[in-house]
C-alpha cells in the first residue's frame, strides 16, 4: 500500500524533509467500533527525502508528523 505524498512537506523532530509517500498505516485495534468518527492512526511510515538527498523510511506514532501541502509559484503573475 502507498499513498503519494509528493505534494507535501512533513515535519518530523523539528526537522522539513520533502514527503514521498506513506508506505504503511496502523490503526488502533478497536477502529471497527468507532463508527462515524474520525480515528487517528496510531503508527505511520513516511517515506522522504533527508537533507542529504537519500530516500528515508520514518515509522513512528502518526502525532509525531506534521504534513504540509507544497505552495507552487504562481505563474505569468496569476
Amino acid at each position: 500500500m502507498g499513498f503519494d505524498l509528493s505534494g507535501f512537506k512533513v515535519v518530523y523532530a523539528d526537522k522539513v524533509l520533502n514527503a514521498i509517500a506513506i508506505g504503511r498505516i496502523e490503526m488502533p485495534d478497536d477502529v471497527a467500533t468507532q463508527n462515524g468518527t474520525i480515528v487517528k492512526a496510531k503508527r505511520i511510515e513516511v517515506l522522504a527525502i533527508n537533507e542529504d538527498g537519500n530516500i528515508v523510511s520514518i515509522f513512528d506514532e502518526g502525532w509525531r508528523f506534521q504534513f504540509l501541502p507544497i505552495i507552487g509559484k504562481a505563474e505569468d503573475g496569476l
